[in-house]
């Protein structure tokens, strides 16, 4: 029954705490509120040059997880690269079709990032051999102006926005400091890693190396993973691959993945709903994407209902061993998941009694997490705290 071993030992304490709510108000229960959401975005190939192919093998091993949502029918608006970057950014190319400084700069129209900074919240965009924060030529080695929106609205004006909200990808925060970024964020690749210059496996390989360790963290941290693309090849109707993971994903298995027309204007409004944000340009218009989130995960609490019985995670904090229990056995097994606030997983374990007790001897004292999964669903998440006396 135990599976996910350490030292030979599970070693496992779960004691409930209060969990940030997935709506708001704004976002009429629709969407989900991530405390984080990190896009990846990627060059220049179609959904079906990426989604399925052997040249991607870690892209498609995500695609596989019961967390990520695969959408099939999902478009950029236009060529070439620069005016999707405006649009996903802003709702709009502000007029211009090609890859060159835009003209009219720096703009004052609404933007994602604008948006954030207006509600408290916050963004920045992550590129990868800008050579320094802020810079705003139009080339430097491998890195390009044309991919980094967010430098046409630098000032103090009306929806600007500050220089240092340009980063280098070296200050990317490391894996044990994740919790640091900020509310959204852009990740930009070089032209080589973006897969536009370079391969399909060197975007591939890139994203394994660099950010596939955030997937842990992102289910224990309520946070939101996106892989997406700029355009397509110009050879199969602009269509490209996008996928979210998290913990509030719902998957849908090949070849029934989400089908609905969504494109860079439908993320965009997604995003912006999540945190109650007004709406840039045609985003305002664009539906939101609202079908792949789980329905029933809730804010964690002592004795709360999961699977209509009542589950307690007792004591708190823990010393020597911790108990799940329900007031009936859980109507299928459950997976319960720990993780350290690395995000790093300690320990998983299939529970399909009313009770189960587990040793904590082996681990250290501080705070953990802990996810309960059925087959379909989160059912029940939040953290914990070990303290041997």
């Amino acid at each position: 029954m135990k599976k996910s071993l350490l030292n030979n030992k599970f070693l496992i304490v779960a004691i409930p705490a209060l969990f940030s709510g997935m709506c708001n108000s704004a976002n009429a229960q629709t969407v989900p509120t991530p405390d984080h959401v990190i896009i990846l975005i990627e060059e220049n190939y179609a959904y079906s040059q990426i989604i399925g192919s052997t040249l991607a093998p870690h892209i498609n091993a995500l695609t596989t997880d019961t967390n990520c949502a695969v959408f099939s029918q999902c478009y950029a608006i236009e060529h070439p690269s620069q005016p999707n970057y405006l649009a996903f950014f802003s709702g709009s190319d502000q007029g211009n079709h090609d890859d060159n400084i835009p003209v009219g700069i720096p703009f004052t129209t609404p933007n994602i990032a604008s948006e954030l900074l207006a509600a408290s919240k916050t963004f920045i965009t992550y590129s990868e051999d800008i050579p320094a924060a802020g810079f705003t030529g139009a080339t430097s080695g491998l890195y390009v102006r044309k991919h980094n929106p967010i430098t046409n609205w630098f000032g103090t004006g009306t929806n600007q926005v500050s220089s240092t909200l340009s980063q280098p990808f070296t200050a990317f925060p490391a894996s044990t400091n994740y919790s640091s970024l900020p509310t959204v964020c852009y990740v930009i690749p070089n032209q080589v890693n973006d897969m536009h210059n370079g391969s399909i496996p060197a975007g591939d390989n890139w994203y394994f190396n660099k950010l596939d360790t955030l997937k842990q963290w992102c289910m224990a941290n309520n946070s939101l993973l996106v892989i997406t693309f700029d355009e397509d090849d110009d050879n199969h109707g602009n269509q490209i691959a996008t996928l979210f993971y998290g913990p509030m994903v719902k998957n849908l298995p090949a070849p029934n993945y989400y089908t609905e027309h969504i494109t860079l204007y439908n993320m965009l409004r997604t995003f912006e709903d999540m945190y109650g944000l007004t709406h840039a340009g045609a985003a305002a218009t664009a539906t939101p994407i609202t079908d792949c989130w789980r329905t029933n995960i809730h804010n964690a609490g002592v004795n709360t209902t999961t699977n209509n019985s009542t589950l307690k995670c007792i004591p708190n904090p823990a010393d020597n061993y911790v108990t799940f229990s329900m007031n009936t056995a859980p109507a299928e097994p459950v997976t319960i998941s720990i993780n350290d606030m690395t995000g790093r997983m300690v320990g998983t374990f299939s529970m399909n009694t009313a009770e189960f007790k587990v040793s904590t001897a082996q681990l250290t004292n501080g705070l953990y997490t802990y996810r309960i999964n059925d087959s379909k669903n989160t059912l029940d998440h939040g953290k914990f705290v070990i303290n041997h006396n």
